[in-house]
């Protein structure tokens, strides 16, 4: 799974095979000795019948390896440029190109200069893990009252039943009066490949009476655990369950990564309950061009959802 010109688990073979399927390439730029100066992760799909060049299912971030030599910022700058524009240039012609960058990636000019449109992010980090209570010390009043409240109600059993965490996430859907958006074989396609590399934890919270409350389902290596999907009962949704998994996650996370990220979000809601964990907001960008048919598509799917109340 490890390589060296990866950000992030998202960007490892292993992780973009499940996902993908063989519609997936990693497209390279070399130096003369064929050593590898510039790489990024593509996902070829469609959307709305179109064709599009993204990240893969599940996947917060699919970004740039540029590397990195010790040189002047300056130089640093100019070798980036140069690259991130010949990885532009090998991009397939006849694609929308709809890519969020990792964290690391913070030079993104050359994409507004190449025409692309960049919209920053925002994720969530607990980036020190070394102390706990400084950490604990750090949440909301809120969260620490959830966190106790939940103690008393329910157990934290880790599984290796994906099945459970479905259940949870159709659960916290249906609530909603929405499908869920997660294609059931995709994740067990996922799992049973971080099962393979030692790089998921799947925690539940039960009651006395054997009812799930919630599930979480984290994602992790040495760099960084990542809080990557989360579902719960409607009918506990107040016992506090699931700020428990996420403090169980982070007590993990410390000792077998170096930061703990929420993945954000740009729903207010779910921005909040991550903020009162203590995290600090850390920006990503989205860098998108995308054809005329499917810029028309995605203008109008938002009058078509208030149409049909999809929330």
């Amino acid at each position: 799974m490890n390589s060296l010109y990866i950000n992030s688990i998202f960007e490892s073979k292993g992780w973009l095979t499940s996902m993908c399927g063989d519609n997936w390439e990693i497209i390279t730029v070399k130096k003369n000795n064929g050593e590898i100066a510039a790489a990024l992760p593509i996902y070829y799909t469609k959307k709305f019948g179109c064709k599009l060049a993204t990240v893969p299912p599940l996947s917060q971030t699919c970004g740039l390896y540029i590397e990195r030599t010790g040189a002047k910022l300056s130089k640093q700058l100019e070798k980036e440029k140069k690259y991130i524009v010949e990885i532009i240039d090998r991009l397939p012609k006849n694609y929308s190109y709809d890519l969020y960058l990792d964290a690391n990636n913070e030079y993104v000019l050359p994409f507004l200069w190449k025409g692309f449109k960049v919209v920053p992010r925002f994720s969530y980090r607990i980036e020190k893990l070394d102390d706990l209570d400084v950490v604990w010390a750090g949440f909301k009043e809120n969260i620490r009252t959830d966190i106790r409240k939940a103690e008393k109600k329910v157990k934290v059993v880790e599984s290796e039943n994906i099945d459970i965490l479905i259940k949870m996430l159709n659960e916290t859907f249906k609530r909603q009066n929405r499908k869920s958006p997660y294609d059931e074989n995709i994740i067990k396609k996922l799992d049973t490949f971080l099962k393979k590399e030692k790089a998921c934890k799947l925690l539940y919270a039960i009651d006395d009476d054997e009812n799930i409350h919630a599930a979480t389902y984290f994602v992790y290596d040495e760099k960084r655990c990542y809080y990557l999907m989360s579902g719960g009962d409607p009918l506990y949704r107040n016992s506090g369950a699931t700020a428990l998994l996420v403090w169980e996650g982070i007590k993990f996370a410390s000792k077998h990564s170096e930061l703990f990220d929420f993945e954000g979000s740009m729903i207010e809601d779910i921005e909040r309950f991550v903020r009162g964990f203590g995290a600090k907001p850390q920006v990503y960008y989205n860098v998108r061009k995308l054809k005329p048919l499917l810029r028309m598509a995605e203008g109008i799917k938002p009058t078509i959802k208030k149409l049909l109340h999809y929330k």
